[in-house]
């Protein structure tokens, strides 16, 4: 299941790849920083993306908090892709969270998958919001949690 959904993000990544060579927002404001709430990273994280087309970027996150005895980390690794859309677009990703945590040996250096699908609004001025639902997975269990990013791009 896992890989037949990895395998079709990647062939609508290099089937609307051509779409990346029409000039946008994002080629005037590449970089986006933002916070989310929910989403990627489960609970809430700071991330920044790089479009380096259009329509093409890549992102990372971090997300962290203090239990008793350490700590928990999550550092969201992703392929952004708006496929459609200038200031109004549909919004894909995939990646990996890195999840590290002291004193929690199931969670310590694991990887999990991350998928995400929403809607993202990107204004001239770089103010940008995007919700999104997101699934993140580790073998055959996964999860689904909503998530809302909002943030500025220069």
């Amino acid at each position: 299941m896992m890989k037949l959904a990895v395998s079709l993000v990647m062939v609508a990544a290099f089937i609307l790849l051509p779409i990346a060579a029409f000039g946008g927002i994002r080629d005037e404001k590449p970089n986006l920083i933002g916070g989310e709430l929910g989403g990627k990273a489960l609970i809430y994280s700071l991330s920044y993306e790089r479009y380096f087309f259009n329509r093409v970027g890549i992102g990372v996150g971090a997300m962290g908090f203090a239990v008793s005895e350490g700590g928990v980390g999550l550092f969201p690794i992703y392929l952004s892709l708006i496929p459609v859309g200038d200031r109004h677009g549909l919004y894909i990703s995939a990646g990996a969270d890195y999840a590290n945590a002291s004193n929690w040996d199931e969670v310590s250096g694991t990887w999990l998958g991350i998928y995400s699908i929403g809607y993202q609004y990107q204004s001239y001025s770089g103010f940008f919001v995007r919700p999104t639902i997101n699934m993140i997975y580790k073998g055959d269990g996964y999860i689904v949690l909503p998530g809302v990013a909002i943030g500025g791009s220069f």
